[in-house]
């Protein structure tokens, strides 16, 4: 067969003038070969309308029919450039479709690709092939090096490898291609992140050099050096994570591949000693290039003035002094300056031994300042009350000075990661490396919070969750489960099976704070309800062993009291109307008095009952005050999982009034009725509620009684997300647009004494 004839073949990518030279099919053989070699996946072709299908293999025009093929989104604007001057081989790569070239280097062109069944996005990295044979040995050396280096190495800062193989082509004229894929990162390269917003503030340039270090100290971990740190090797994504690439100079400091003497590395970047001899540098040449990038990061310039020569700027290295920033941004703190200058500093014995202390450097010029203070809404606690419990009463913007935090996590850098970060937080650390470690030290220490990573070497993390709950080592003790790996479906059962909350790694230390003092606040609510519920019952049960029937005065001081600390709850929620929980208490004694006269209610409700509806009404949202700020407070609409989170309110409160009423036999039928209105007013009639999704009557009376005030009572009350609504407007979602939430026995009730309800809210509006 002659060269030009030669059919279309499927193999490798390389970035070359000259591959193969061949006449081009067009219409019905493009279309096979296109097909057939994998660039064009089948599925999305049968997707096309048959007629489009027709007109394409009809097609005579190459040039026209590639145009047709990227509009309609079967080829990007490469892979039509590519079989437009016949250079197939190289766009499938084994199991992957090349899409387009995002750039190249000494060690490889890189490409964006995808999986050809799975369509994930990758980034595919190419060894160079147009080289001699020694250096197509020692490249090759290097390329499986770095493969080896990125499928060791597992960190949530490094770009993960995820494959890697060869391709060979049919031809012999075609060089093998060896290629490795990394999952692929959106966002741009921190060289371009800085040229498009200038020089970074200082927090979010040290936070973004903060997370390379982490990266850094985990290849310190396992014995390499990078060797080419700098801005374009650093990818940020849209949320601002900083992802290291190009392991492509590594060395193991085990093994000499780089002959001495020999220059490697970007000279803007790197250290005086790599300039010397890339053979012979430890991670301290890294830490050197790291100072380089900060530097870039919070000046927009590179940190020296290019030389004539490339022998002058060597030399300039070894013998000036580490540059200044203040002499270009004269805001920055001296302390940071120090900082970057001892990173930098020529002689690498001047230098931090290891990027753990780089992180430990850098944390304290990190903007703590976002970490908005919430003021409690137990505020009224007596101070002396919060003393003797180790907390100052109103003051909730700081966290408990003898808050002691527990980090479970066999990652080392973790650990040490979040004990710098709390330990300026004058908060106490212990860690942990494994689940039976974790659980010696709740037993032996007092502890307020737990830091515990989904997957430990010896349990894991929800099952280690599940015993904390079981057997809970300190009354309100809060749980942050952390994770980079959990899928969200996965993580809301998590939060379900009892964990307060969640961080996503790898987290920056502004997130870390925020969920570590939220929750540390939470404690310090929970700690102070735990206080009035205490005094409460005390007090309630004194009443109920002397009530009588004429001691009404003694019933009205005990339902005084409960109204004050469902108050006091609803302090916590912003946004609650200020009149809410006293117009649900007249609600439902308008709609239990009129249900008692309806054959299927009047066994049930009778005076006390009424009474006790009115009285336990106001507690149906207790459990909120266990609800993390970010949820709480959220102005918008909730996301799947927050939704989880705030659905869970009904479980924690009535578990909370159950554990009360189990040491409390005097008040079993006041606090029984509180329990059933606090866990199930959000059920609905036809099961689809929450958060036992039980049906019909099964959900105690006094649950639908409430659930049907307190729904009336949010639609005609104004929230941030919406207008209240007119009487009219809410009795017509109620009768209309709610099928199946209500008791339609009730919400017949309700109907007839709607003109009543009305009247409650028009005498005492928000």
């Amino acid at each position: 067969m002659a060269r030009d004839a030669r059919p279309l073949k499927p193999t490798g990518v390389v970035d070359r003038d000259a591959t193969t030279d061949f006449e081009q099919p067009v219409g019905t053989s493009l279309v096979h070969h296109l097909l057939e070699v994998g660039i064009v996946p089948m599925e999305d072709w049968e997707r096309l309308p048959s007629d489009e299908r027709r007109r394409l293999s009809s097609h005579c025009d190459r040039e026209q029919m590639l145009a047709r093929l990227v509009e309609l989104g079967l080829l990007t604007e490469y892979q039509a450039d590519r079989v437009g001057i016949n250079k197939l081989f190289g766009l499938v790569l084994g199991n992957y479709r090349v899409l387009e070239r995002l750039g190249a280097g000494a060690m490889g062109v890189v490409f964006k690709g995808a999986h050809v069944r799975l369509r994930q996005p990758v980034a595919i990295k190419v060894l160079p092939l147009f080289m001699s044979r020694e250096q197509s040995s020692r490249n090759l050396k290097r390329f499986c090096v770095e493969i080896n280096a990125a499928a060791r190495i597992r960190h949530p800062n490094i770009v993960r490898a995820i494959d890697a193989g060869e391709v060979v082509s049919d031809d012999p004229a075609d060089p093998v291609l060896h290629y490795y894929v990394m999952d692929y990162v959106d966002g741009e390269d921190l060289e371009q992140y800085v040229e498009r917003l200038g020089p970074l503030g200082l927090d979010e340039a040290c936070d973004l050099i903060c997370q390379v270090a982490s990266a850094l100290q985990e290849a310190h971990v396992h014995h390499m050096v990078h060797r080419d740190i700098k801005p374009s090797n650093i990818r940020v994504t849209p949320e601002r994570r900083a992802m290291l690439l190009d392991f492509g100079l590594v060395r193991h400091f085990r093994h000499r591949m780089t002959e001495p003497g020999t220059f490697l590395g970007t000279l803007d970047y790197i250290a005086p000693e790599q300039a010397y001899d890339a053979s012979a540098v430890d991670i301290r040449a890294d830490i050197y290039g790291l100072g380089a990038t900060l530097y870039w990061c919070l000046t927009g310039r590179p940190p020296f003035e290019p030389k004539k020569s490339l022998a002058q700027e060597m030399l300039a290295r070894q013998t000036q002094p580490p540059p200044s920033v203040r002499n270009v941004r004269s805001e920055v703190p001296e302390e940071l300056d120090a900082v970057i200058r001892r990173m930098m500093a020529p002689n690498p014995a001047d230098r931090y031994a290891t990027p753990q202390a780089v992180i430990k450097g850098l944390i304290p010029f990190i903007n703590r300042d976002r970490l908005v203070a919430v003021e409690s809404p137990l505020a009224s606690a007596s101070r002396s009350e919060a003393e003797s419990n180790g907390y100052i009463a109103g003051d909730l913007s700081r966290t408990p000075s003898t808050g002691r935090v527990l980090i479970v996590d066999d990652d080392a850098y973790i650990r040490n990661f979040c004990t710098l970060a709390l330990k300026n937080e004058q908060l106490l650390c212990d860690h942990a490396g494994t689940g039976e470690e974790g659980l010696s030290l709740l037993q032996s220490k007092p502890f307020d919070l737990v830091l515990l990573d989904v997957h430990l070497p010896d349990t894991q993390g929800p099952e280690l969750l599940r015993q904390i709950r079981e057997n809970p080592p300190a009354p309100n003790l809060k749980v942050i489960i952390m994770s980079g790996e959990v899928p969200s479906d996965e993580l809301a059962e998590v939060m379900l099976a009892g964990s307060d909350d969640f961080l996503i790694k790898p987290f920056t230390m502004l997130q870390l704070l925020a969920r570590v003092k939220g929750a540390l606040r939470l404690r310090e609510a929970q700690n102070r309800s735990d206080l009035l519920t205490r005094h409460l019952v005390a007090v309630n049960h004194q009443l109920e062993q002397n009530l009588s029937a004429r001691d009404s005065d003694l019933v009205h001081a005990r339902n005084a009291l409960v109204l004050a600390l469902a108050e006091l709850v609803a302090r916590r929620d912003t946004a609650a109307p200020t009149g809410h929980l006293q117009r649900v208490q007249r609600y439902v004694r308008i709609l239990a008095t009129a249900a008692a006269g309806l054959p299927a209610y009047a066994s049930q409700i009778d005076p006390n009952f009424i009474d006790l509806l009115e009285c336990c009404a106001p507690l149906k949202d207790i459990g909120k005050v266990a609800l993390p700020d970010h949820i709480l407070f959220k102005p918008g609409k909730l996301d799947p999982d927050e939704r989880i989170i705030m659905q869970s309110h009904t479980v924690v409160g009535a578990e909370t009034l159950e554990k009360v009423a189990r040491h409390h036999g005097a008040s079993q039928g006041f606090l029984h009725m509180a329990v059933d209105i606090v866990r199930h007013h959000h059920e609905r009639f036809d099961g689809k509620g929450y958060p036992d999704r039980i049906a019909g009557t099964d959900i105690p009376l006094a649950a639908r009684i409430v659930a049907i005030a307190d729904v009336y009572d949010a639609l005609r009350s104004r929230r941030m997300y919406r207008p209240s609504l007119s009487h009219g407007a809410a009795m017509e979602v109620m009768l209309e647009a709610s099928p199946g939430q209500f008791d339609p026995g009730l919400l017949q009730v309700f109907h007839e004494r709607a003109g009543e309800f009305e009247r409650v809210f028009a005498e005492r509006p928000d």
